[in-house]
């Protein structure tokens, strides 16, 4: 009985070291399904419990753990163990036999399942395993030029990989929805109303399904098929992301392209300046608080670089009795690295309508001034075509505003000098109207 134990352990480690060396030939992990990496399968397939290979001399018969018999190459056949009925603990208990035992038939345990030497395998991957291989590759990452600190590797770092599968997988290196996928707006968020008509986008009151918060959604009106459009298009999300947080700024949240068309998530206000649809919204007294409230916002982006280039009074918005500046589709660099698209012409300086680009900053100032002018006067900017001379800000003529101070008045008019020079910067700016309100 001992003697035929001995034979079928024997056997079995045959079987299984044959196993073993043909399922090393070409297998993909169950974990390459799911693109993360195989830490818990061990080098050794099938180990034993008790077993340690740099105690264990191998050349002693008598050891706690046998060498087990090498594979022979031969044509008999042998049968397989079924493994849920013969193997068990005492199975596998440590005894002596030698090297070259011959091959008995075994019990009814054992199934009829013969095992032959075949030729070994080519060494050969299928592209089905390569995709598998190579993982999947994350859609390649926009530059933005708004931000100059970030290398090329760290703003795509599967740049690499992405390239060298183009040509085999395009399928794993593309990246973004098409028509076909689901809604993202419409399974994300319940649109609400529509609180914003423009001529390039609109914009939507909506509530976020999983936070239950409200939210405003702009979002392009026509599609944008063309790179450079969507590139166009993608300038305003880059400058609000690179530009960050800020309580004077209208918050930015997310975005995406849906259906050929930009969705950007963003902070909820209660409305904004607009003298057509909300007259005489900044009153008396609260003024200097709009000023301030915007100079700063303008201090901040100045300070990372960019300027707004379109700052007028429908761009800035209310919340709990903050303002706030938004809309910076206009945006730019102040080093003129990037092309220059002015704002609304009511609210431009005449040096930018002139193509001279080199205070954008004081763009913003010149704007701004224009914006608090027509805010406290309650009236609407001429037309530059009207004729009117009694009030051009282009040249420097300002009329003076009733119930206004002096020091105010005076400021807005430092604000639109001609000479942008002349004209105080964010910084100034704030200074002034601080002293102004101790005074």
């Amino acid at each position: 009985m001992n003697r035929k134990m001995q034979n079928e352990k024997q056997d079995l480690d045959l079987v299984i070291s044959s196993s073993s060396l043909d399922d090393d030939i070409d297998f993909i992990l169950s974990q390459d399904l799911f693109c993360t990496p195989d830490y818990l399968t061990p080098d050794n397939k099938f180990p034993v419990k008790g077993f340690d290979s740099n105690s264990v001399d191998l050349e002693e018969e008598d050891g706690p753990c046998p060498k087990s018999p090498e594979k022979k190459p031969s044509t008999s056949k042998g049968k397989r163990c079924r493994m849920d009925d013969a193997i068990s603990g005492d199975t596998l208990s440590s005894t002596s036999s030698g090297d070259n035992q011959p091959i008995v038939e075994l019990g009814n345990d054992f199934v009829g399942e013969y095992i032959t030497d075949k030729p070994k395998a080519r060494n050969y991957v299928s592209r089905s395993a390569v995709a598998l291989r190579c993982r999947v590759m994350p859609p390649p990452c926009i530059r933005n030029p708004f931000l100059k600190c970030l290398s090329e590797k760290e703003i795509d770092p599967f740049e690499s990989q992405r390239s060298k599968f183009a040509g085999l997988f395009p399928a794993l290196v593309g990246g973004g929805g098409g028509g076909d996928c689901l809604s993202r707006y419409r399974n994300d968020f319940h649109e609400i109303e529509q609180i914003g008509i423009g001529h390039f986008s609109n914009v939507f009151k909506v509530i976020k399904r999983i936070d239950g918060c409200l939210y405003a959604v702009k979002h392009s009106t026509r599609k944008l098929c063309k790179e450079t459009e969507r590139e166009k298009a993608l300038m305003e999300v880059q400058a609000l992301a690179a530009i960050g947080s800020h309580e004077n700024i209208v918050g930015y949240y997310s975005s995406w392209f849906e259906n050929e068309q930009l969705y950007i998530q963003m902070e909820l206000c209660d409305h904004s300046l607009s003298i057509k649809n909300c007259p005489s919204l900044v009153t008396a007294g609260h003024e200097i608080e709009a000023l301030y409230q915007v100079a700063s916002a303008l201090q901040f982006i100045h300070k990372k670089g960019i300027a707004h280039l379109d700052v007028k009074p429908e761009n800035i918005y209310v919340k709990n009795g903050v303002y706030k500046l938004g809309d910076f589709g206009c945006a730019t660099l102040l080093d003129n690295s990037l092309p220059i698209e002015e704002g609304d012409a009511h609210y431009m300086p005449q040096e930018i309508l002139n193509e001279n680009y080199d205070h954008l900053d004081k763009v913003d100032i010149f704007s701004l001034g224009a914006s608090m002018f027509e805010l406290i006067s309650s009236s609407c900017l001429p037309e530059p075509e009207s004729g009117i001379q009694f009030f051009n800000p282009k040249e420097g003529k300002v009329p003076f505003l009733p119930g206004v101070s002096v020091q105010f008045q005076n400021l807005l008019t430092v604000m639109m000098d001609p000479d942008p020079v002349k004209r105080p910067s964010a910084t100034k700016l704030l200074k002034r109207v601080l002293e102004m309100a101790r005074n």
